[in-house]
């Protein structure tokens, strides 16, 4: 079984997927992989303290695969020093022994599905925050990153495959505005357009914007996730 939730925030949200009550509710195995829609938040210091150590233990003992995609609020300069690997089909960074970072622009085969999967966002916030302290430039995908994720796509479109679903931290630039949100143009989400242009995919799901919210237009079920773990078969 494929698990999605949305931001964990690193210690102060983390535990909608540490508790017992969540960790009983499923017979899971290694088999059953469960991935964090972004800000992830669990790496966010310069160097591992003792913090990140009890999660990374925590980590390990789960009875599922721990995945996620980068959000805005992540500490990228921690995040590019884990070294990459290849699993389920694409290139991740292995963070921990039961902790993988699912990269920008890549396509998995996870629970038997295809899954496109892009992070990033833009930090409404940045006016209080502080650069490479509490947040990174890197936030934002890189062009190359785009070109990356767009070419992987048309590539695996041709070969005759089909994406079923797209996951993301932030949403398409026309859902965005939507949904009301005001405030500047996020790149990320303009890129985004593209991709749901091209792919004209069923399903979406992504989180950033804290709320657990089912929408459905232009024939694709979106639904951003927070709180709320939700399976997919």
């Amino acid at each position: 079984m494929l698990l999605l939730c949305g931001d964990t925030h690193g210690s102060y949200e983390i535990d909608k997927i540490l508790n017992e009550e969540f960790l009983n509710s499923y017979p899971f195995s290694r088999d059953d992989v469960l991935i964090v829609l972004g800000d992830f938040g669990v790496f966010w210091l310069d160097e591992p303290d003792k913090e990140e150590r009890y999660f990374l233990d925590k980590f390990n003992s789960l009875p599922f695969t721990l995945c996620f995609i980068d959000g805005n609020h992540e500490n990228f300069n921690r995040l590019y020093e884990f070294k990459t690997e290849n699993k389920f089909g694409g290139l991740v960074s292995k963070c921990g022994e039961n902790c993988y970072w699912l990269r920008r622009g890549e396509i998995y085969e996870i629970c038997s599905k295809n899954i496109f999967t892009f992070g990033g966002a833009m930090s409404r916030d940045r006016e209080f925050r502080v650069l490479n302290d509490s947040w990174w430039l890197s936030e934002i995908p890189s062009d190359d990153e785009m070109k990356y994720g767009f070419s992987n796509l048309e590539n695996f479109i041709k070969s005759g495959k089909n994406i079923d679903l797209v996951l993301t931290h932030t949403a398409p630039q026309f859902l965005v505005e939507s949904m009301g949100f005001d405030g500047k143009i996020d790149k990320t989400s303009v890129f985004l357009d593209r991709v749901f242009n091209l792919l004209k995919p069923k399903e979406w799901y992504f989180g950033h914007f804290h709320e657990d919210v089912l929408l459905k237009t232009k024939e694709c079920k979106f639904r951003i996730l927070y709180n709320e773990i939700v399976g997919v078969r």
